[in-house]
């Protein structure tokens, strides 16, 4: 009973089993069939299938990836097909990878569709009973055909790159360097091909495809022709740069000197190939020229900059005068001042105008003295004196400039046309002195002296070229030496600013004598005669009040002198009327002396007469009475004095 009941047990459990195993199957079955769903690729499907068939042993499960075999097989006929129209439609023009060269780029084009198709056909080929059937053979007719026709494809690419590289090597023995007939701009002149066959030789090589002994001997040679080309790349663009840092001025003298550098470069351009011996010596010989030639171009350039522009502007900027805006000066120091600073000056440009001569004698020495190959014609005498010219014209220039800004400075400072009531931005140039010089008023110094004073300070400027001797005598004896002087004296602006200084000060002579006019109501302090004017004015009997009102109007006429302003500003001129102040006080003092002087002598003897009366009339009336008479008399004279009483105290009061 025991062992029925486990009987049925086991029973019951085994069918359990198996209707598990089944739904298990059915579930795989479908995870099988959704996983090839999904998968396109026939490589994909054939690695997926390998695994499938790895892990299930189970005949119904086998069957049904057998089927999945045919269907893989089937779907790889259509790839085949798929494959063949890419070919098709690309051959002419594959796609490839950018970094590849055209021939390696077309052959790993072949080669992967070849691929594409090869490596499922090997995986077919274990499965037999797929490819029994009558749909394997047409599929394995259309493999052979498409794989006949890359393997051919591969072939006549590779062919036609063994029979390029003769003609590639061609470029070999071309020329190194080579001239652009429009340009006349110099090139390296390596051949691309060369740069084309060395590329398809190294993949072509990577990609396991023997190499011919022809392209292998080029790949050798790979890492010299590439440092030749660099390097003569970079000797080329070094001429060139060379070339543009030459001052145009120099240009014609240095050309000399770049034909030696283009003979150096000659044997590149005619003899020698890229397949010479002595590329190495040819490169090392051109170096060494490009070095030479550069040291001098710099030297010239430095010696044009550092020793003639550079002291020309020197030149150029000198001020031979030295004119202050915020000072005036008197006539003498003006013109010591302007003596000493053109002599200082002067001395500047004479040491700056040989110096300038030297730089430019030596700048012609390293120019002539620079060797040159005995093919090439030397430097020529007259390139080199137009140089000389050239910089001489400029020396001229620069004095020139310098002298004429010097004059127009002057002119500048002491024709100012400003005002005497004008808002002064510069103090007057010139301290003149108003001074009484009787019978006039006038300047000291005169306006004559100043513009004498202005022209001698020009002339002076000018006289300051006597002593800048001109190039190219230094064989010729001092005292027969020609300057400078004449060259500058002979411009025409330097004539013009000449003759407006002449006549600089003329402008204000108007004004300055509007001005010296107004002294002129105060003309009678010196022209007039005092004693006749004092004997006129006492002729009118003058009271006491009358010579009071006098000298009151010479109080006044002082107060009137003090109150001229210390200085008048006309133009460049400060007239300082210090002197004349005081010069017309002094003679307004004269006349107030001599009236006050005859007030006080006619008050004394009008004092004088009245003590005489006082001193009689007291003797008088101090004598004794002694009668009827002398009683009389007494009465008299005090009668007379009190009558006289109030006539005393009208004489007394104004005197005191």
């Amino acid at each position: 009973m025991y062992s029925f009941h486990n009987f049925l047990c086991s029973v019951t459990d085994y069918v359990e089993f198996n209707v598990r195993i089944s739904d298990l199957e059915g579930l795989l079955q479908k995870f099988i069939n959704d996983s090839f769903e999904n998968i396109t690729s026939i490589e994909h499907s054939l690695n997926l299938l390998r695994k499938f068939q790895t892990i299930l042993q189970r005949e119904n499960l086998k069957s049904d990836l057998d089927s999945k075999f045919n269907v893989i097989f089937q779907n790889y006929g259509l790839e085949l097909e798929h494959v063949l129209q890419q070919y098709e439609r690309h051959k002419h023009n594959p796609p490839y990878p950018r970094n590849l060269p055209p021939v390696a780029g077309n052959i790993t084009w072949s080669r992967h569709l070849l691929k594409r198709i090869e490596e499922p056909m090997k995986k077919f080929e274990s499965n037999q009973n797929v490819l029994a059937s009558k749909d394997a053979k047409r599929i394995i007719r259309m493999y052979n055909k498409v794989a006949r026709t890359l393997v051919a494809f591969e072939y006549i690419w590779y062919q036609a790159w063994v029979q390029y590289i003769d003609t590639a090597k061609a470029g070999l023995q071309a020329t190194l360097i080579i001239r652009h007939p429009e340009d006349n701009v110099l090139y390296v002149n390596f051949d691309p091909e060369i740069l084309q066959l060395l590329r398809e030789a190294k993949c072509l090589d990577r990609m396991g495809i023997e190499i011919p002994e022809s392209a292998k001997i080029v790949l050798l040679q790979e890492e010299k022709f590439k440092n030749y080309y660099n390097e003569l790349q970079f000797a080329l663009s070094e001429y060139d740069r060379i070339v543009t840092k030459v001052i145009p001025v120099t240009a014609m003298l240095l050309r000399p000197h770049f034909n030696d550098m283009e003979f150096k470069l000659r044997p590149g351009m005619i003899t020698l190939t890229w397949t010479s011996m002595n590329i190495e010596a040819y490169r090392n010989h051109i170096h060494t020229g490009l070095q030479r030639l550069e040291e001098l171009v710099t030297n010239i350039n430095d010696i044009i900059e550092n020793r003639v522009e550079k002291n020309l502007r020197i030149v150029s900027k000198t001020m031979l005068v030295d004119l202050p805006i915020d000072q005036s000066f008197s006539l003498d120091e003006f013109v010591t001042m302007q003596s000493n600073n053109i002599r200082r000056a002067g001395a500047l440009l004479q040491g700056k105008n040989i110096e300038i001569e030297n730089a430019v004698e030596d700048l012609l020495k390293i120019i002539t003295q620079y060797p040159l190959d005995s093919h090439i014609e030397s430097v020529s005498a007259e390139e080199a004196m137009k140089l000389k010219k050239h910089y001489n014209h400029f020396m001229y220039q620069a004095l020139l400039h310098c002298t004429k800004n010097s004059l127009n400075s002057i002119k500048k400072r002491v024709a100012s046309r400003a005002g005497a009531n004008s808002v002064m931005l510069e103090r007057p140039f010139f301290e003149v002195d108003v001074q009484l010089s009787i019978p006039r008023v006038q300047l000291n110094p005169s306006l004559d002296e100043i513009q004498l004073a202005i022209n001698r300070a020009a002339q002076t400027v000018l006289a300051a070229a006597k002593e800048l001797f001109d190039w190219g005598q230094n064989d010729v004896a001092k005292e027969e030496r020609t300057t400078f002087f004449e060259r500058i004296t002979k411009d025409i602006e330097i004539v013009r600013v000449v003759l407006l200084l002449t006549g600089s000060v003329q402008g204000l002579r108007n004004t300055v004598t509007e001005y010296l006019e107004s002294f002129k109501q105060h003309e009678w302090l010196w022209m007039e005669n005092k004693d006749m004017s004092y004997e006129n004015f006492l002729k009118k009997n003058p009271e006491l009040q009358d010579f009071e009102r006098k000298l009151k109007s010479f109080v006044i006429i002082d107060e009137d002198i003090t109150a001229l302003p210390a200085v008048h500003n006309i133009g460049a001129l400060s007239l300082n009327t210090r002197n004349i102040k005081l010069q017309l006080k002094h003679e307004n003092a004269q006349w107030k002396l001599k009236y006050s002087d005859n007030l006080h002598n006619q008050a004394r003897k009008k004092m004088e007469s009245l003590t005489e009366y006082f001193r009689s009339t007291m003797g008088k009336l101090n004598r004794k009475v002694v009668d009827l008479d002398s009683l009389r008399f007494v009465m008299n004279l005090l009668k007379e004095v009190r009558a006289r009483e109030s006539g005393i105290n009208m004489e007394i009061n104004p005197v005191l």
